[in-house]
C-alpha cells in the first residue's frame, strides 16, 4: 500500500507566519555564512510551502497558485533569502504532475522537498528501463534542504528525437559543492550539484508536456507559476528598498540641506517615482495572475494570458532592481551602510533580476508570441 507521510495539522497560514518569524530572527546568518539559519531549514521543511503545489497523491495539498505566491511574498519580507528558496521549492511540487500516476509507489514514505536546476548540464546514456545520468549543475536553490532533486539534461528517445527531461534523484547519489558566494540573497545556498548515477527511465519528467494530473494548480501554467514566485520575491525586494527608503529619509541630513533628506524635492520626487512604478508593477502581475487563476479553475489558460502573465513577471523584476538601483543612488552616501537595509535591496534585486525565467530570455518568449504568433512549449 502507499502511503505518505501526512502535511503537517497547520498547513497553511500558521506553518508560514512561524518560517518568516524564524527566518527574520536569523536572517543575519544568512548574510554571513551563505546559507540559512538550521533553525530555518527546519521550518521550511516542516512547513507547508514544499508540498503546497505537489499533488494529493504524493502527500501534496494542491494549493491555490494566488495562495502559493503570498506566501512566498511573506516569507521574503521577512528574508529575501528564506523567500527565494520557498519560491524555488513551493512550485516545484508541480513537476511531479507530470510523472505517471504508476511510479507514486517509488515516492512513498518520504517528506517530499523538491528542488533542481533547468541548466542541461547533464548527460544520460540509457539502459533498458534505467538511465545513467552524469554531470554537474550549477546555482541549485536550497539545496540542503531538499529530499528530491529534479537536474535537468538531455536524452534520445526510442523515436531518436532528443529532449530535455528533468531526471529525479535522491541526496544520497549527490554530491554537494559549497561553493555559493553571490552578492545578493546570500543564505539561499545555490550550491553546485553532481552526479555519476543511475535513475529509473519513469522518473524523467517533460517539463514542457501536459501534467497527467488533473487540477486547477496543474492548469495554471508552469513557467509562469515558477517566474510568480520569482517576481514575488522581487516585489517584496521592491517594497522593503520603499521602507527603508523612507525610514532612512527621515533621519538623514545631508552636507548641504537645510534639513532631512525628506524634505528635499529630489529626494521627494525619486521617491514618489518609485513608488508610483512599483505600484504599476504590483497592479499588472496581480491581474495577470487573477485571470489566469480564474481560467486555471474553470478549464485552460489561453496563450495570451500566459505571454502577459510572464511579462508582468519580467516588468516586476525589472522594476524591483531599477527601483533599489535609484533609491540607492537617491540616498546619496548614507545608503553604503549595511544597517540601513537599502544597499541589500539593491543586492538582492540584482541577483534575483539573473534567473533565466524573468531575464533576457523570458522577455524573449512574449516578444516572439507577439511577433511572430508562435508559443514556445515553456512559454
Amino acid at each position: 500500500m502507499t502511503t505518505f507521510t501526512r502535511p503537517p495539522v497547520n498547513a497553511g497560514t500558521k506553518a508560514v507566519a512561524q518560517l518568516s518569524q524564524a527566518a527574520r530572527a536569523h536572517r543575519e546568518y544568512g548574510e554571513l555564512h551563505g546559507t540559512l539559519h538550521p533553525e530555518v531549514w527546519q521550518q521550511l521543511a516542516e512547513s507547508s510551502l514544499p508540498r503546497a503545489a505537489l499533488p494529493i497523491q504524493f502527500g501534496g495539498l494542491e494549493w491555490t497558485a494566488p495562495q502559493l505566491l503570498e506566501a512566498v511574498r511573506e516569507v521574503s519580507v521577512a528574508d529575501p533569502a528564506a523567500g527565494w528558496v520557498a519560491a524555488i521549492h513551493g512550485p516545484a511540487g508541480a513537476f511531479l504532475s507530470r510523472l505517471d500516476p504508476s511510479v507514486t509507489q517509488d515516492f512513498a514514505d518520504r517528506t517530499l522537498v523538491v528542488g533542481g536546476s533547468s541548466v542541461p548540464a547533464g548527460s544520460t546514456v540509457r539502459h533498458g528501463e534505467r538511465v545513467r545520468l552524469r554531470g554537474r549543475w550549477p546555482l541549485v536553490t536550497g539545496a540542503p534542504s531538499m529530499t528530491l532533486a529534479a537536474l535537468a539534461a538531455r536524452t534520445t528517445e526510442p523515436d531518436g528525437v532528443s529532449v530535455t527531461r528533468w531526471w529525479l534523484v535522491p541526496p544520497s547519489a549527490l554530491d554537494i559543492e559549497k561553493d555559493w558566494d553571490a552578492l545578493g540573497l546570500r543564505g539561499s545556498a545555490s550550491y553546485t550539484l553532481s552526479c555519476d548515477t543511475e535513475v529509473p527511465h519513469a522518473h524523467g519528467i517533460d517539463l514542457t508536456g501536459p501534467p497527467v494530473i488533473d487540477a486547477p494548480i496543474f492548469r495554471y501554467p508552469l513557467y509562469a507559476l515558477l517566474a510568480g514566485c520569482i517576481a514575488e520575491v522581487a516585489r517584496a525586494t521592491a517594497d522593503r528598498a520603499l521602507a527603508a527608503f523612507t525610514e532612512l529619509a527621515g533621519t538623514t541630513r545631508t552636507r548641504y540641506g537645510s534639513g532631512p533628506l525628506a524634505e528635499q524635492p529630489i529626494a521627494q520626487a525619486a521617491y514618489g517615482r518609485a513608488h508610483g512604478r512599483v505600484q504599476a508593477a504590483v497592479a499588472l502581475l496581480d491581474s495577470a495572475t487573477r485571470a489566469a487563476w480564474t481560467s486555471a479553475t474553470i478549464g485552460e489558460v489561453r496563450t495570451e494570458q500566459v505571454a502577459l502573465l510572464r511579462s508582468a513577471c519580467c516588468q516586476m523584476v525589472d522594476t524591483a532592481e531599477q527601483v533599489c538601483r535609484e533609491l540607492f543612488d537617491a540616498a546619496g552616501s548614507a545608503a553604503i551602510h549595511r544597517h540601513n537595509g537599502l544597499e541589500g535591496c539593491w543586492r538582492d534585486a540584482v541577483v534575483i533580476s539573473r534567473h533565466a525565467l524573468v531575464a533576457a530570455r523570458g522577455r524573449q518568449l512574449v516578444g516572439a508570441h507577439h511577433l511572430t504568433a508562435t508559443a514556445a512549449k515553456d512559454l
